[in-house]
């Protein structure tokens, strides 16, 4: 037996239909027209529903220093917003950018057809800027996605303790507490004589 949750008007709400005919078509979104029977009050209609197909928006996913092309599938009216998380058939992305013509707002309408850059989000690469005495090392590490930093905190790189001095997200702001997925960049120093 076929079911949909729709709106019943001697009900009053969305309940259970059984379908008793239907036509459907999935050309340009779904449709469906067909007789359906309330299971709540035994009302028996025609009925007929319209969905729009979803947007295909560019996606760029980074990774590393590669960047992947794709489309990320949305419905129209949804809105973006950097530093939110999105499902994709690869897994779980984090949004790092928006991009509309010349501009990259923090926020856009998927109807607005945005180019949308992200990141994978089960893990994330955090790339670390360590001072020590006149000279800076880059090095990246990974780290689960949810794992929380905050400044002030010891950290080990490269078998060294490190103290954590500035955090910096995506979009350049410069936050006290972050988790991994959200940081670009972490500024930090070696502590002194801390070898393993």
């Amino acid at each position: 037996m076929e079911e949909f949750w729709i709106y019943c008007d001697v009900c009053g709400e969305e309940c259970p239909h059984e379908v008793l005919k239907s036509r459907t078509s999935s050309k340009r979104g779904f449709s469906f027209q067909g007789v359906v029977k309330c299971l709540e009050c035994d009302t028996t209609r025609s009925t007929e529903i319209k969905e729009e197909p979803p947007l295909k928006l560019r996606l760029r996913i980074s990774d590393d220093n590669q960047t992947k092309k794709d489309f990320l599938s949305i419905d129209k009216g949804v809105v973006l917003r950097v530093g939110d998380t999105r499902p994709h058939p690869d897994g779980l992305i984090l949004i790092t950018g928006l991009e509309i013509g010349n501009k990259r707002p923090s926020q856009a309408y998927s109807q607005d057809n945005p180019v949308v850059w992200a990141k994978k989000a089960t893990h994330a690469k955090i790339r670390f800027a360590i001072h020590e005495g006149e000279s800076t090392i880059s090095v990246k590490q990974e780290f689960e996605y949810s794992e929380a930093f905050k400044v002030g905190m010891k950290i080990r790189i490269e078998g060294r303790i490190a103290r954590i001095k500035a955090i910096n997200l995506f979009g350049g702001k410069l936050v006290k507490t972050a988790h991994a997925i959200e940081i670009s960049r972490v500024t930090c120093t070696y502590e002194k004589n801390k070898k393993r």
